[in-house]
């Protein structure tokens, strides 16, 4: 099957990612739960639910900005492509 065909039928999915244990991404994950646990503490339940709500709220704009940058990703890779293929100044 096609690259095309695939992406079409949903077998590809670029939003899946494993992550590398000890990675740096990993590490940084650890630390912000850890730190999300002791400052979770100092929280009343009030203040608890506006975190959660902020919490929220930052995970949607990272989820647009990676969806933004795939696509911006995703143009350039076209742009450059097409470069290659229809460029008539090149000597090749």
């Amino acid at each position: 099957m096609r690259m095309i065909e695939d992406l079409f039928y949903g077998n590809i999915c670029t939003c899946e990612k494993s992550l590398t244990r000890g990675g740096e991404y990993s590490h940084l994950l650890e630390l912000t739960v850890k730190n999300e646990e002791k400052f979770s503490i100092l929280l009343s339940p009030q203040q608890k639910e506006v975190y959660e709500k902020v919490k929220d709220c930052k995970t949607d704009m990272n989820n647009l900005l990676e969806k933004e940058a795939f696509i911006d990703g995703f143009r350039l890779g076209l742009k450059l492509m097409a470069e290659s293929v229809y460029d008539k100044s090149s000597d090749i």
